[in-house]
């Protein structure tokens, strides 16, 4: 895929998801020449959160700086506990980041968590051809794409990354100390890089389902 000068949008529900399904992707873009921006749609507001809200932000906006990517939080971005609930206010929010993409990279559709969900929801409704023509690819999270009761995360795109754009990932992963977690660990991370790169005879790779595309 050329993304010379293309504008891609990963579009996210929460901190983190962004190096964990596309992170390789989004370094390898950047570098390539595309415009990358990262847009964290909803605000996490589980109990866990608690006030440590203003840090993973933080954090947030240095793991795209690490990937090369642009962060954008939507303004009284809904809470990610309820999204599901309003998709259509979660359609609105979302727009202008889709109006403004070639590309687009989003959750996939079946995941455990109702906020991942959701966000792949909306992108859906938005990227419907008749209104818009955009490429969508479907990413996946560790501990959620691969906890849900079906897993029908079937990749048939894969992202080639090289030794900078997996540097770059680990790094991000890394920089969200508190949400490591089996499966979620940087050693864990590059585990499933090998393993999408051995699908595909390479060393390291993304896997991505491509849900749209327009020649």
């Amino acid at each position: 895929m050329d993304v010379l000068n293309r504008r891609v949008a990963a579009i996210v529900a929460h901190p983190d998801d962004e190096t964990l399904g596309c992170g390789g992707t989004l370094h390898r873009f950047a570098r390539l020449g595309a415009d990358c921006r990262v847009v964290l749609a909803l605000r996490r507001a589980d109990r866990r959160i608690g006030d440590g809200w203003p840090a993973l932000v933080g954090q947030f906006r240095a793991a795209c700086a690490r990937l090369g990517a642009t962060p954008e939080l939507l303004p009284d971005a809904l809470p990610d506990i309820t999204a599901d609930r309003d998709i259509e206010a979660l359609h609105e929010a979302i727009l202008p980041a889709v109006e403004w993409s070639d590309i687009v990279l989003t959750h996939a559709p079946g995941d455990s968590h109702q906020a991942h969900r959701a966000v792949s929801r909306a992108v859906e409704i938005a990227t419907r051809p008749f209104r818009r023509r955009r490429t969508v690819a479907l990413f996946e999270v560790a501990s959620s794409t691969d906890q849900a009761w079906s897993n029908g995360f079937a990749p048939n795109f894969h992202v080639l990354l090289d030794a900078g754009d997996v540097a770059a990932k680990l790094d991000a992963i890394a920089l969200y100390a508190g949400e490591q977690a089996p499966g979620r660990r940087p050693a864990d991370v590059e585990v499933l890089l090998r393993h999408r790169g051995c699908q595909v005879g390479a060393e390291h790779a993304e896997a991505f389902m491509l849900a749209r595309h327009f020649a």
